[in-house]
C-alpha cells in the first residue's frame, strides 16, 4: 500500500472538502473505492464552508499591489478555488463581481449539488462547480488570475501537493496571485500531540459518527483532568478542551484529518521555488511585522534576510496556522510609486478601529501614531473619517485631501501604510458593492435575501457571516429586491407583530434599515 510521506496510508486521505484526495488522473465519476469510502464519510458529516474574506481577489490584488505587482483587474478577474465543497466561499464572489469568472472544483457530489442549487436559485451565469481533479483540470476552464487553495496543502500527501502548485505553475496567470493555507510550525506539535493521542483512541472504529463521539469524550475527560505535573503540560490540556468545545465539522475534517502534516516555513518556501514560484506575503500583512515581541526579538529579526525572518517570527510567536501568498517567482512589478498605488484604493475600518471606535479609545490609537498631538490632531481626524463611513469604504485620494496641508508625522503615505499594516485599516482596489444608508428602494445582497428564508447567519457584502437572529428582520430583508419604497416595506410586513400602535411596522423598518447598512447587507 502507498504511504504518505508522513508514513500514513494514502487511501485514509482527504477528511475535509478541500482535502479530497485529487490524485491521479482517473475522471471523477470513477472514484476508487478508497474514494468512495471518505465521500461517504463527508456525507455522514459535511464540512461546514464558510465565505473566507482572506482568499477574496480583491484582498489577493490589495496586497500584491501594495507590494508593488501589477495583479489582474478584480472586476473581471478569473477565478479558481480548488475544494470548493459547496461553493460558500465562490459563490458570494461570483454574486458581486458579475464580470468575473469563477469556478471551483471538488469530488463530493453532494456538496457539488448543493452548491449548483443556490447558484441556479440566483441565476448566476458566472460561476461553474466541476466535480473535477485539481491534478487533472479540464484544459478547457484555461488560466486563471487567482487561485483559492484554503486547507489543502497540508492536508494531502506531497504527490498531491506537487500536483497543486504544479497547477499554479501552468494555469495561473503570470502576474496572478495563488492563496495557500497550511498548518506550520512550530506552533503545531502541540496539536500534532493531541492529533496521535486521539488516532490512538479511535482509529479503530468504523463509522465517522462513532469516532467523533469516541474522541470528543476522550478530549473532555484529559482537558478537564487533574491538575499537570508540569506546568508545561498545560498547554495541552488547553488544547484537548478546545478540541471538546469544536464542531463536528472541525473534530472530523481538521483534527481527525490524515493527513495532517505541519510545515516549517523554509520548507514550504523551498518547494514553491521549485515549480517557479515565490512567497508574497500573508494574507494578513500585519502577521508579518515585528508588532507585540520583545525588545530582544525584534533585534533578532531586524538581522535577517527576508525569508528568515518570516520563519524566526513563527519560532518567537510560535505560529501554527499560515495563509500565504504566492506569486510566479518573475510576476511583473509596478512601476508605480506608493502614493499612486495607494491613490487608486478605498480604505475602511479593520475590527480593532471599530473597536476602539465603540470604545472611544481613538485618541489612544491617535497618540500611538503621533505622540505629538496628545491622541488629537490630523490622525485622529483621519481614523474618525474612515470609521463615519463604517462599514463603505472611503476612497483614499479623498482622505489624503481631507487631510492636506495637516502637519502629519512622516507624511500621509507612511500613516497609512501603518495604519494597514497594523491591522487598523484596510486597504481594496474593488471597494466592496455595498452602502451603509438605504436608498428610496432599498436593495439588500441577493445571497442575504435567499438565505433569510431559512437560516439567521447570512453572507454580508464585505464577505463576511453575520446573525440577524430577529425573524421579522429576515422577512424585511428577504423583500429588499429594489422594488419597495419604505411604505411598501412597512405594509407588507404589517401583521399581529406590528398591529399596536399602527405605525410600528413603519418605525420597525426605519430601524432594520440602519441595522442592515451597519451589517453589510445593503447593495450599492
Amino acid at each position: 500500500m502507498e504511504e504518505s510521506p508522513g508514513g500514513r496510508p494514502i487511501e485514509r486521505v482527504a477528511l475535509h472538502p478541500s482535502r479530497r484526495l485529487f490524485l491521479g488522473s482517473a475522471p471523477a465519476m470513477q472514484l476508487s473505492p478508497a474514494h468512495a469510502d471518505l465521500a461517504q464519510r463527508y456525507d455522514a458529516i459535511p464540512y461546514a464552508t464558510v465565505p473566507h474574506p482572506l482568499t477574496h481577489p480583491d484582498r489577493l490584488a490589495t496586497v500584491a499591489s501594495f507590494l508593488g505587482l501589477s495583479p489582474p483587474p478584480v472586476g473581471r478577474a478569473r477565478v479558481l478555488e480548488v475544494g470548493c465543497g459547496d461553493g460558500a466561499n465562490l459563490i458570494p464572489m461570483a454574486a458581486t463581481l458579475p464580470d468575473a469568472r469563477f469556478v471551483g472544483c471538488d469530488l463530493v457530489r453532494r456538496a457539488l449539488a448543493s452548491g449548483r442549487t443556490t447558484i441556479a436559485a440566483l441565476g448566476l451565469a458566472n460561476i461553474e462547480l466541476v466535480e473535477e481533479d485539481l491534478a487533472a483540470l479540464s484544459p478547457a476552464h484555461g488560466q486563471f488570475d487567482y487561485v483559492i487553495a484554503h486547507g489543502v496543502y497540508s492536508w494531502v500527501p506531497l504527490v498531491v501537493r506537487d500536483g497543486l502548485l504544479a497547477l499554479a505553475a501552468t494555469r495561473l496567470a503570470r502576474n496572478g496571485v495563488m492563496f495557500v493555507s497550511f498548518n506550520a510550525l512550530p506552533g503545531c506539535r502541540v496539536r500534532q500531540a493531541a492529533w496521535d493521542v486521539l488516532h490512538r483512541h479511535v482509529d479503530h472504529l468504523g463509522s465517522p459518527r462513532e469516532r467523533l463521539a469516541a474522541a470528543r469524550e476522550l478530549a473532555t475527560i484529559i482537558g478537564t483532568g487533574n491538575r499537570s505535573l508540569h506546568e508545561s503540560d498545560d498547554a495541552m490540556r488547553a488544547e484537548f478542551r478546545a478540541i471538546a468545545r469544536s464542531t463536528d465539522s472541525e473534530l472530523c475534517h481538521d483534527t481527525l484529518a490524515v493527513p495532517n502534516d505541519p510545515v516549517y516555513f523554509h520548507a514550504f518556501n523551498e518547494h514553491i521555488a521549485r515549480f517557479g514560484l515565490r512567497y508574497l506575503a500573508e494574507a494578513e500583512l500585519h502577521s508579518m511585522s515585528a508588532a507585540g515581541l520583545t525588545p530582544e526579538a525584534r533585534a533578532l529579526v531586524s538581522k535577517l534576510d527576508p525569508a528568515s525572518r518570516e520563519e524566526y517570527l513563527d519560532f518567537v510567536r510560535l505560529r501554527r496556522f499560515r495563509q500565504s501568498l504566492v506569486c510566479h517567482a518573475d510576476a511583473p512589478a509596478s512601476a508605480a510609486p506608493l502614493p499612486e498605488r495607494l491613490d487608486a484604493m478605498h480604505a475602511a475600518t479593520d475590527r480593532a478601529l471599530l473597536q476602539a471606535a465603540a470604545n472611544g479609545k481613538i485618541p489612544d490609537l491617535a497618540r500611538q501614531i503621533d505622540p505629538n498631538h496628545g491622541g488629537g490632531g490630523p490622525i485622529r481626524l483621519l481614523l474618525e473619517h474612515i470609521v463615519e463611513r463604517a462599514p463603505a469604504a472611503v476612497p483614499v485620494r479623498l482622505l489624503r485631501e481631507r487631510v492636506a496641508g495637516q502637519p502629519l508625522p512622516r507624511g500621509f503615505d507612511a500613516v497609512l501604510t501603518d495604519a494597514y499594516v497594523s491591522n487598523l485599516v484596510t486597504l481594496h482596489v474593488h471597494s466592496p458593492p455595498l452602502v451603509t444608508v438605504a436608498g428610496e428602494r432599498p436593495v439588500a445582497g441577493a445571497l442575504a435575501r435567499l438565505e433569510a428564508a431559512t437560516r439567521d447567519d447570512l453572507t454580508s457584502l464585505l464577505h463576511t457571516r453575520v446573525k440577524l437572529p430577529d425573524a421579522n428582520a429576515r422577512r424585511l430583508l428577504a423583500l429588499l429586491d429594489g422594488t419597495r419604497d419604505r411604505t411598501a416595506l412597512a405594509a407588507a410586513i404589517d401583521g399581529p407583530a406590528f398591529a399596536h400602535p399602527r405605525d410600528a411596522a413603519a418605525r420597525f423598518v426605519d430601524h432594520a434599515l440602519a441595522q442592515f447598512g451597519r451589517m453589510g447587507l445593503l447593495a450599492a
